[in-house]
């Protein structure tokens, strides 16, 4: 534990004087310090791919393109009505509209999910924000933006994200893996930006992939000079994006968000390097529909989403890297497959156990349950693309893209004592049962599912001993697994609560200075 958090706090009163510190300090993200310029803006119908290539994604610098999601179908057809009657049976991921300080909200699908129709029903009176994949039925609205609809940049779409909200929504400083086009369709957003450059004035939170995605443990509503100092020399950019406007922003550049009205928007995360063949494309910029893009990863609006998943051809390079370094420490052409199965999974189960479990299982079955001894470059490259994504799904697995989400969190004890209790004086009917399952922060869905498979797929009450004498239908909670970043997560919690304790005290002696004045 921090020494500063053992000291009384009449000792800290006298070792933090507000005249010491930068102005901004406590001022929320944006009056933190003097330091912020616009973004740059640029009119889309005067470039071209290539230069948009050359002049934003091969310098990784953000860019407004005012008026470029004008031309999409979907900025005049996405009412709240229209979503409802074209796509309300398609289900999306749910946050809270504060990242990371609010619990998930649950829907009637399940815990951080629901219809479309159920979300737009809800969401400008309950604390939810949709952050989803975008399910693939919604393409048909959609246009590849003109800057990028030409040569590889058109091809490397890894996935379609969507955000809806009613307002009153706000990000923490992060950054994200890939490249994205951020096209807002409603509403508006005010951005800041940080050059990753800054990375060490950040304060990035620990987690197993922060070289990638990532989050700034600087709390942007009270910036904390105190506890990040650093950050007060950082420059950094600004933008209110609207209706109609598309963002052009880098990959793993620090980002904030803030929205005070009912916003729609689509993102376009595409590949993570900058260096995009384009060479073909010296050509006036034209859009093209979405479902002609080739993309990495799609979601039909049911079912297991891949929010988040990496590219499985960068999967395929670190796997040829890594090979090719074995082989050159060993001094041989090809190395036995369980020497290299091995080698993986043991650099992997430091960080990441559960992963390395999944992807042992996925490697398994192509490499050594076919029994191939030695593994050499030339295997590698052949693989088929389906073992490639199968495998970067098992690494890049997040359990909130599962609808069984709240099976994670719920204990199988729990759920058991409940519907025990539940059905401890008679049968129930199905409305009470789900609302005993219910009350577990459980979903009507869920619920529903294990009154079905305990009355038999039919039977009209569960009693007390059709719980007590079919345990196995409960087999599926509990499931939350040891992903590795469990001391990561406390260390992250700690600095956070030591950075509020240092905020609060800081400025009780500001106002205790203005007092003596």
């Amino acid at each position: 534990m921090s020494l500063l958090l053992l000291l009384p706090l009449s000792s800290l009163l006298t070792s933090i004087s507000s005249s010491s510190l930068p102005p901004g300090h406590g001022k929320e993200l944006g009056q933190h310090n003097d330091l912020g310029v616009p973004a740059v803006e640029e009119d889309y119908t005067q470039m071209t791919p290539l230069q948009f290539q050359k002049k934003y994604v091969a310098t990784r610098t953000p860019v407004i393109l005012r008026g470029l999601a004008k031309t999409f179908p979907a900025f005049k057809l996405w009412t709240d009505e229209y979503l409802k009657e074209e796509f309300g049976d398609l289900e999306v991921r749910l946050e809270a509209k504060k990242e990371k300080e609010s619990h998930t909200p649950l829907g009637e699908v399940g815990l951080g999910r629901a219809t479309i129709k159920e979300f737009l029903d809800r969401y400008e009176t309950d604390n939810m924000y949709c952050v989803s994949e975008l399910p693939s039925p919604m393409f048909r609205d959609l246009l590849i933006p003109a800057p990028m609809n030409c040569g590889e940049m058109k091809d490397s779409i890894v996935e379609m994200n969507i955000w809806i909200n009613s307002g009153g929504a706000q990000s923490i400083i992060h950054k994200d893996a890939h490249n994205q086009m951020n096209c807002l369709l409603a509403g508006s957003k005010d951005w800041i930006f940080i050059n990753n450059k800054y990375n060490d004035a950040i304060y990035q939170a620990e987690e197993v992939d922060g070289d990638h995605g990532g989050f700034s443990l600087i709390n942007p509503e009270q910036v904390n000079y105190v506890t990040f100092p650093k950050f007060a020399e950082v420059p950094w950019e600004y933008a209110t994006v609207h209706a109609g406007d598309c963002l052009y922003l880098p990959p793993r550049y620090y980002h904030r968000v803030k929205s005070t009205d009912r916003n729609f928007a689509v993102s376009y995360l595409f590949g993570t390097n900058s260096d995009f063949e384009m060479s073909d494309c010296d050509i006036p910029p034209t859009s093209s529909p979405l479902e002609e893009a080739k993309i990495q990863w799609t979601y039909p609006g049911h079912g297991m989403m891949n929010l988040g998943n990496s590219d499985p051809e960068e999967l395929k390079e670190d796997f040829l890297e890594h090979l090719t370094d074995m082989m050159e420490q060993l001094e041989t052409d090809k190395v036995p497959t369980k020497t290299f199965m091995e080698d993986v999974l043991d650099k992997l189960d430091d960080v990441m156990p559960y992963i390395a479990e999944h992807l042992g299982d996925a490697m398994s079955d192509e490499l050594v349950m076919g029994g191939l001894d030695f593994i050499t470059t030339q295997f590698l490259e052949d693989l088929p693309g389906e073992f490639w994504r199968e495998l970067t799904a098992a690494m890049s697995y997040e359990p909130s893209n599962d609808p069984d989400y709240e099976m994670f969190f719920i204990s199988k004890h729990a759920v058991v004592k409940a519907l025990k209790d539940a059905t401890y004086y008679g049968g129930v009917t199905e409305e009470e049962f789900v609302a005993a399952y219910r009350t577990l922060n459980g979903s009507t869905r869920v619920g529903r599912e294990l009154f079905g498979k305990l009355s038999n797929d039919g039977g009209e009450s569960v009693t007390w001993y059709d719980v007590t004498n079919n345990d196995h239908v409960f087999d599926g909670f509990g499931r939350e697994h040891d992903r590795g970043d469990g001391d990561m997560a406390e260390r992250n919690d700690e600095v956070a609560r030591r950075a509020a304790q240092e905020m609060e005290q800081s400025l009780a002696a500001s106002e205790s200075e203005k007092s003596e004045l």
